[in-house]
């Protein structure tokens, strides 16, 4: 069986945890504070060309739900869903997503909020696997998404509210 992530891979996503600022030894962080900030971004519907994001609240409001597609007008099939959730002994806002057809089977997310701005330490698995970093940056209409890999940007797109 091959494990989800090296020890490489954990190594590096600790340290990006790190880098992208989780919180001291002894700290508390308030999960519900952390997990509302993230949720009031992304909750809603936004598409880009050819994509969709949908987010929704889950449980308690203690998960955000999230699913992805790839398609236009009335044509849209569904390639990824995944959920976020505050991690308390981690004391971070991790991410999992499954997806198919986009050559990347999981993603694992750690990610931070920063005022408008959501960054994440991004471990992906499958053909097109790696560690990247992830930011979102919303503004009053939508966000810009923007995929990092040894800080050079390796995909982005322009998301726009729809719901």
């Amino acid at each position: 069986m091959k494990p989800l992530a090296s020890t490489r891979q954990l190594a590096i996503v600790g340290t990006l945890c790190l880098a992208l600022g989780s919180p001291a030894a002894g700290q508390q962080q308030d999960s519900s504070t952390e997990l509302e900030a993230f949720g009031a971004l992304v909750v809603g519907q936004w598409d880009a060309d050819g994509s969709r994001h949908e987010f929704t609240w889950g449980v308690g409001r203690r998960v955000v739900r999230s699913q992805s597609w790839f398609g236009d007008g009335d044509e849209w099939t569904l390639v990824s869903e995944g959920w976020w959730y505050w991690d308390p002994v981690e004391e971070t806002i991790r991410g999992q997503t499954v997806a198919e057809n986009m050559g990347i089977d999981l993603f694992e997310h750690r990610s931070r909020v920063e005022g408008r701005v959501i960054v994440s330490g991004l471990v992906s698995h499958g053909d097109f696997g790696g560690v990247y970093v992830e930011r979102w940056t919303f503004d009053d209409r939508g966000y810009d998404w923007v995929l990092e890999q040894d800080d050079q940007p390796v995909m982005a797109a322009r998301y726009t509210r729809t719901r």
